[in-house]
């Protein structure tokens, strides 16, 4: 017994003594890498050592991320607080991080990870398997030893063997922050940006929002596009372009000014605080995850009981919840509204609807319920309007606007309307919306919102397959859907073994199909996609989740989707009317709508497409509009169809399908041929147009020449025929049947200048969306003369009828 009591003594004896030495060890080791404020060529430094900057305020080296203590960040921070020097700072005091070029990831390392200083001046990060992470090298010749220093700015520097040259330094790479001293210039190595963070990602994924400056030397905050064009998303801007604009710098200097300085050398605040004597402050200026750019402060009198905590000194935009891109995005997603507290923009969901991604709030906010439909359902006595105070939505993308009517009426129309997803009353107007977007709340907002939810509880549900709305769960990502996983059995049946063909296009074949499983058997469309090998699983039900959210009284919905083995297909409401391009372009000229029916459709098609460009979190480009793909439901209403098919297929295969339809090619924007050009929202601005014309004339936008060879594939366009009619003031000739729009020239010579408008070659010329449908709108004669003349190079002679001046 003693024999092993004893033995046990020894057991716990050495190992105490062990403890005791890693202890040591770990404690020696970042004594000796806190004490260094230099690592020289051939010198290492792993997890979690770091050095300081000579007085002890800044430190680099790794640092463990909150969320997973094992995995380490390369950064640079702040290291005192309260008097003290603290090696875990909070994520707010880190100033500077290595990211990866030129995709931006923040490469994370492990206690096996090195940092090395090599005899040829790079310094790398490598992996445990000794794979590069992320490296800074220099493109000057280094002969001798080379020396990684932080200086008291908190700026990392690779210096030469003369202490003096600089090879690298981190004030050259910014990310989301700038410290006094540093500054913004358009270059190849910052290219004159800060990228903000998302917010609970903890350094590890780039936010919504980016500060930069332009080719044309303007500083701009813009709201960033997966696809990176970004020129139609601008939220702020200083309107500090110049010809020789590639020289303006913007400065954050020691006394916590903001500013940019032009070509000429003048000097224009973006923020001034209230800092007082240089150095009597830490401070920092950062773009934040919301988008707004704010100064930090903090005393750097250690007596100060206050001097431990960041301060905001400063701010702009100081109207966040206020800002909107030239393309009419907000700071908070789609079905959410902005909230402006005391140091963040905050985005909140309105009663009865959920955040579509509970760790990013700002993604924006989705029905809990399952939506009204417009299959027929009489069912609008299942919903109740809730008024939220002082909350509005943006009121120019609607599509239908109320006037002379009261509160009861309001309410009355939008229950009524299956499309009309919340009403905005003010005095004597209504306004319906077909989707929240862009609001905020404010105590200045008088408008009254009306948001339509369920009063009876017929809520999404998580149950299994057969369930037509689900709730899916990645991670902690919880997604409010409301479409349905079909299988390939259930749409066989559906379909009745794809009997009964609709049509072909671009994307594939549509079938008609009769849905049971509901209450009501449904009338369904369902779409087969070609090359189904060109989806991943899980970038097609992402894509599928993200479109099937999306509801406009001008737009066919989708109401599920296959993804099953090798099969892809989109099922969606069924439209009895048939196409646009039927209508149109029928035999019998008697059975073609009639002008007003046709201009009121063309505002409809607008309207729709607006709210895809507009209206959702990120623009949704359609890539092929058409005739084909404009429908008719039950009632006349143009709806948009394949616009959600672009996102599933991604910009290389929609390019390759698109531009190989034959059919297709009059409709699509000149930039869509060359292939080193970058697409954005004005390719459907062109296609649009095009259909605009055919719809004024009824005539195709490409038609055989007269009196050729049927074997011939020669063909002539309405642009340059459309034009001069237009120049010559002759856009009555352009009609089917002047009787039938004999009290509306007006109409038809503004629709004829805004199409024409729309089919600029140049794509930066266009219009947006949102500007056709004003027009399309306006009559206000100051406001029509924005509408710039028909291109010249639409102005040669067209073979496709008479010239007009030989009327």
């Amino acid at each position: 017994m003693m024999r092993a009591t004893m033995a046990m003594c020894c057991c716990l004896a050495d190992f105490r003594l062990v403890a005791v030495l890693h202890l040591l060890v770990v404690v020696a080791r970042s004594q000796v890498a806190v004490a260094t404020n230099n690592l020289t060529s051939g010198d290492t430094l792993t997890p979690p050592s770091y050095i300081t900057s000579p007085s002890g305020v800044f430190a680099f080296g790794f640092r463990a991320l909150d969320s997973d203590p094992t995995k380490f960040l390369l950064a640079t921070w702040f290291r005192s607080g309260s008097g003290n020097f603290s090696p875990a700072p909070p994520p707010q005091s880190v100033v500077w991080f290595a990211k990866q070029s030129p995709s931006g990831a923040t490469p994370l390392s492990t206690t096996e990870s090195v940092l090395s200083v090599t005899s040829d001046g790079v310094l790398a990060l490598t992996d445990a398997g000794n794979r590069p992470l992320w490296n800074a090298s220099s493109t000057k010749q280094q002969q001798g030893s080379v020396v990684l220093a932080l200086a008291d700015s908190g700026n990392l520097r690779l210096l030469g063997d003369d202490g003096v040259t600089v090879l690298w330094e981190s004030f050259w790479y910014p990310t989301d922050t700038l410290l006094p001293g540093q500054s913004l210039t358009l270059d190849d190595r910052s290219q004159g940006k800060l990228f903000s963070k998302r917010a609970d990602a903890e350094f590890t994924a780039t936010g919504r929002f980016s500060m930069g400056i332009q080719a044309d030397g303007n500083v701009v905050l813009y709201v960033d596009l997966p696809s990176g064009n970004n020129s139609n998303n601008a939220y702020w801007q200083a309107y500090s372009n110049s010809p020789d604009g590639s020289n303006t710098t913007v400065t954050f200097d020691d006394r916590g000014r903001l500013s940019y300085t032009l070509h000429n050398g003048t000097v224009h605040s973006l923020i001034t605080t209230s800092s007082s004597a240089p150095g009597a402050y830490f401070q920092f200026a950062r773009m934040d995850p919301d988008g707004v750019v704010r100064i930090y402060a903090r005393s750097r009198n250690n007596n100060n009981s206050s001097s431990s905590s960041w301060l905001v000194s400063g701010a702009f935009p100081d109207d966040g919840c206020n800002k909107r891109t030239s393309g009419l995005q907000g700071m908070c997603g789609p079905g959410s509204f902005c909230v402006e507290t005391t140091d963040r923009l905050q985005c909140e969901c309105p009663t009865g609807y959920n955040y579509t991604d509970t760790q990013h709030n700002d993604s924006g906010c989705a029905p809990a319920f399952e939506p009204q439909t417009c299959d027929g359902e009489k069912d609008g006595g299942s919903f109740a309007l809730v008024e939220l105070q002082n909350v509005t939505w943006e009121a120019s993308i609607y599509y239908k606007k109320l006037s002379s009517v009261t509160e009861d009426e309001c309410r009355a129309n939008c229950l009524a309307d299956c499309f009309c997803a919340a009403a905005l009353v003010s005095n004597s107007e209504c306004v319906e919306l077909a989707a929240l977007t862009n609001g905020r709340r404010a105590k200045d907002v008088t408008t009254r919102a009306l948001i339509k939810v369920r009063s009876s509880p017929r809520t999404i549900r998580t149950t299994t397959r057969s369930s037509p709305y689900k709730i899916l769960t990645g991670g902690e990502t919880q997604r409010l859907l409301s479409v349905r996983a079909f299988t390939w059995k259930e749409l066989h049946q559906a379909t009745n073994g794809f009997e009964k063909l609709l049509g072909k296009g671009s994307f594939g074949e549509v079938y008609q199909g009769t849905i049971r499983s509901s209450p009501h058997p449904r009338l369904v469309a369902v779409k087969k996609l070609l090359d189904a090998n060109a989806y991943t699983d899980t970038e097609f039900a992402n894509e599928v989740q993200c479109v099937g959210q999306i509801h406009h009284r001008n737009l066919v919905r989708m109401l599920g989707y296959c993804k099953e083995g090798r099969h892809r297909m989109l099922v969606f409401e069924f439209m009895p009317g048939g196409s646009l391009r039927a209508a149109l372009f029928d035999d019998d000229v008697e059975r073609r709508p009639p002008w007003p029916w046709r201009a009121e459709a063309a505002l409809a098609i607008a309207r729709g497409l607006e709210y895809l460009h507009d209206g959702c979190s990120v623009p949704i480009i359609h890539c092929d509009i058409k005739p084909d793909n404009i429908l008719l439901d039950g009632r006349g209403v143009p709806r948009i169809t394949d616009f959600g098919i672009s996102k599933l297929l991604g910009s290389h295969q929609v390019h390759a399908t698109v531009t190989n339809v034959r059919g297709t090619r009059g409709y699509i924007a000149p930039e869509w041929l060359r292939g080193d050009a970058r697409v954005d929202t004005r390719a459907d601005v062109y296609s649009f147009g095009v259909v605009l014309l055919e719809m004024i004339c009824c005539r195709r936008c490409q038609e055989p020449v007269a009196g050729a060879d049927h074997d011939n594939d020669e063909t002539v366009t309405l642009f340059g025929w459309a034009a001069q009619l237009v120049s010559a003031r002759r856009t009555d000739l352009m009609l089917l049947d002047i009787v039938d729009a004999a009290e509306d020239l007006e109409r038809v010579e503004r629709f004829a200048r805004v199409a024409l408008w729309c089919i600029e070659p140049n794509p930066a010329l266009r219009p947006t969306m949102h500007q056709v449908v004003h027009m399309l709108e306006t009559s206000d004669q100051v406001q029509l003369q924005e509408i710039p003349d028909p291109p010249g190079c639409y102005m040669e002679s067209s073979p496709l009828l008479p010239s007009p001046m030989n009327k």
